[in-house]
């Protein structure tokens, strides 16, 4: 299950900006799996066993990709890193106190009203099994699991600070959800100065539409879209 080829400069040939490039030195390489967790990835948990259970057409199209696209090519781009011996990191996102008080208060009103409409909250806080990555995609122990509070990893972490101490330049991003957590995190890295690279079919959201719009605004401006393929076959290069 693919969706439509993202926007390059091959298919909006009228589009009057430079499109991103740069000079990709693998060595200084880095995969970043955002958000993997078992709230929104895994079917028999948390918002993905909500939305089968209410929105059905909805969770026709998400489950699907998550578990036949994006999570297995997650998994490729996890195991082609770690034998490249490539940094990995994770992200987790939620609130750090159980009551969630240390979330923004659009964010904590968002969290009461889905519970009022679907009897779920939107995110579980850390230490919840909800909270954890999923067991597709498990940590080792020696690659970093970064909590935030925030959608993008920049705001509420010292990620920046992490990457360029271990020599960072390239981002390779993957994760939940493509125009949520993935894109704002991918934006803020690549405004820092970093080189960014999302694997299309290593994300997901809910949408269709949502997953590529997210990756063309993405692609116009701020970096690049690859195939996990294509990622893979560069990395071993």
């Amino acid at each position: 299950m693919t969706d439509a080829k993202i926007d390059s400069p091959a298919t909006l040939p009228g589009w009057h900006m430079p499109w991103p490039s740069f000079e990709i030195d693998w060595k200084k390489a880095a995969l970043v799996v955002i958000d993997m967790q078992n709230y929104g990835c895994n079917p028999d948990a948390g918002v993905a066993q909500m939305l089968s259970l209410r929105y059905p057409e909805i969770a026709g199209y998400y489950v699907p990709r998550l578990t036949e696209t994006a999570i297995p090519n997650a998994k490729k781009l996890l195991t082609a890193f770690r034998r490249a011996g490539r940094q990995v990191l994770f992200t987790r996102h939620g609130p750090l106190m159980p009551d969630g008080r240390d979330m923004i208060a659009r964010r904590r009103r968002r969290d009461t009203d889905s519970v009022t409409t679907t009897n779920t909250p939107t995110l579980w806080s850390k230490g919840s099994f909800e909270h954890e990555i999923i067991e597709a995609l498990k940590p080792e122990a020696n690659e970093m699991v970064i909590d935030k509070n925030t959608s993008s990893a920049f705001n509420s972490t010292g990620i920046e600070w992490m990457l360029r101490n271990m020599g960072i330049e390239t981002l390779v991003v993957a994760g939940m959800a493509t125009d949520m957590c993935v894109e704002t995190t991918s934006r803020d890295a690549a405004d820092r100065g970093f080189n960014v690279i999302i694997a299309e079919d290593a994300s997901a959201t809910f949408f269709p539409d949502h997953h590529r719009a997210a990756l063309s605004g993405f692609a116009r401006v701020f970096g690049q879209v690859w195939s996990s393929g294509d990622v893979i076959s560069a990395l071993q290069r």
